[in-house]
């Protein structure tokens, strides 16, 4: 998948230095007017300096200025479309798609490189020796809960998936020791994903976390980190469109490498609730 240079720019640019960002400001700008100049001239135009717009590239994970611009040049019809802007009033159905294919695009491949492979094989690793999983998650991340909580039951895990904080509390507890706690929070700091993590460690439990790849709390205290891209949701998308779609990404991952490894039981499994599901839906049938 190609890469989406400014959307890049445009994730690293809170926690770029001063000067970098200065650098970042202009390109996104005008990311058509850049392509037409060099080091120099795109230091002197945002007030810094040559060798901020080489550390620039560095802080991009690109190898230097004429990769930048040869990027830009290769995405020149996007830029001029101006596909890497937030959903206009008014805007064309087309167009709209157009925005969303692209940044989600992005937001998978990232996912796919920032996603350690090592931390994924551990996560399957304790799943698949767990008795009972606990899944937690609020808002957005509780739908990715819910559809952990569908997609291993029906390979057949045990999980209990639910908001309500006392009743998984008491659960944890009381529960054995192979069980398994993960949380979802794209942030990593809703405390009452943390508070649910913190009594599973206490109780010996062992914890997994699917977050965003930052130094955030959920993820320190887990036993196994496993993240997603970076996202910034745009001013439209407050219902967490980007972040949730990650999420949903990375927990599909997550689910064929399970299956994967055990590739015999999760196959007949599946072949057996889909049954269930048909029995069920013969018998409703014969009652109408």
């Amino acid at each position: 998948m190609s890469e989406n240079i400014l959307l890049r720019i445009k994730e690293k640019l809170p926690s770029l230095p001063q000067s970098e960002k200065k650098i970042a400001a202009v390109i996104l700008m005008d990311p058509a007017a850049v392509i037409n100049l060099n080091a120099s001239q795109l230091a002197e135009k945002a007030h810094s300096s040559s060798a901020a717009v080489i550390r620039l590239c560095r802080s991009l994970g690109i190898k230097g200025f004429v990769d930048l611009r040869l990027q830009l040049s290769a995405d020149s019809q996007n830029i001029q479309e101006n596909v890497y802007t937030d959903i206009q009033p008014g805007e064309d159905l087309e167009q709209i798609k157009k925005k969303l294919l692209i940044n989600t695009g992005h937001v998978f491949s990232e996912t796919n490189q920032v996603l350690d492979a090592e931390s994924v094989k551990k996560a399957v690793n304790i799943l698949h020796h767990s008795s009972v999983i606990y899944a937690y998650g609020l808002g957005a991340s509780y739908i990715v809960a819910q559809d952990f909580q569908q997609k291993f039951s029906r390979i057949g895990k045990v999980v209990i998936c639910s908001q309500d904080q006392h009743f998984l509390a008491t659960s944890l507890v009381v529960a054995d020791k192979d069980a398994v706690f993960i949380g979802f929070s794209n942030s990593g700091e809703k405390k009452e994903v943390i508070a649910l993590l913190q009594i599973a460690k206490n109780t010996g439990l062992k914890t997994i976390s699917l977050t965003q790849p930052t130094s955030n709390t959920l993820a320190q205290e887990s036993d196994i980190a496993l993240k997603t891209a970076l996202s910034r949701e745009a001013a439209l998308r407050s219902g967490a469109t980007i972040s949730l779609l990650m999420q949903m990404y990375a927990l599909d991952i997550l689910f064929f490498a399970y299956a994967a490894h055990d590739y015999e039981a999760s196959l007949k499994n599946i072949e057996i609730s889909k049954a269930a599901i048909q029995d069920l839906y013969l018998e409703n049938e014969e009652k109408k």
